[in-house]
């Protein structure tokens, strides 16, 4: 297998040449295994998976991506990938913008290797209690300092190690 990429964008809110151009500069030099996108707006990552039809693109709903369904069904999802346990999710429903207390309180109860979230627009990466806790930040526009635009690309080699690394543009 080798090491195995997976490209995590959230909040593209429509501006998919950002992700389109990533993934294709991206996808010249190395195989990308998954794409995941965080929400708002999943159209965002259909689109992406219109494109580039041989790498798996998996989501999950933000507040901004509405549908008819408004229970959070589609809003949080357990992924396993290379051998890995992700939580993934937007972050609207566990209040991440005022705090990270649930998220780490998952990180304490459950076995997550990683949890992934998006919405706050600010690239975020902690390790807490085993588990790596990620935002890649926005591949729209960044609410932090910078006010440059980000996503993570994370890389799990065969013997099991991860490591995650937040791209900024």
């Amino acid at each position: 297998m080798g090491v195995m990429k997976i490209v995590v964008f959230s909040d593209s809110h429509g501006l998919c040449d950002y992700m389109l151009a990533e993934t294709a500069r991206l996808s010249e030099a190395v195989t990308i295994d998954y794409i995941i996108h965080l929400g708002d707006l999943v159209r965002d990552a259909q689109i992406l998976q219109e494109k580039f039809v041989d790498i798996p693109v998996l989501c999950v709903h933000g507040n901004c991506d509405f549908t008819s369904d408004r229970s959070n069904a589609n809003k949080e999802k357990e992924l396993e990938i290379g051998g890995k346990k992700f939580f993934v999710l937007h972050g609207d429903t566990r209040n991440v913008k005022r705090s990270l207390d649930n998220l780490k309180s998952i990180a304490a109860d459950k076995d997550y290797d990683m949890i992934l979230y998006g919405h706050t627009h600010t690239p975020y990466s902690a390790y807490e209690n085993g588990t790596y806790i990620i935002n890649p930040g926005a591949i729209s526009f960044n609410r932090d300092s910078s006010g440059t635009r980000s996503y993570c690309v994370i890389d799990i080699t065969d013997s099991g190690s991860m490591q995650a690394n937040i791209v900024r543009l």
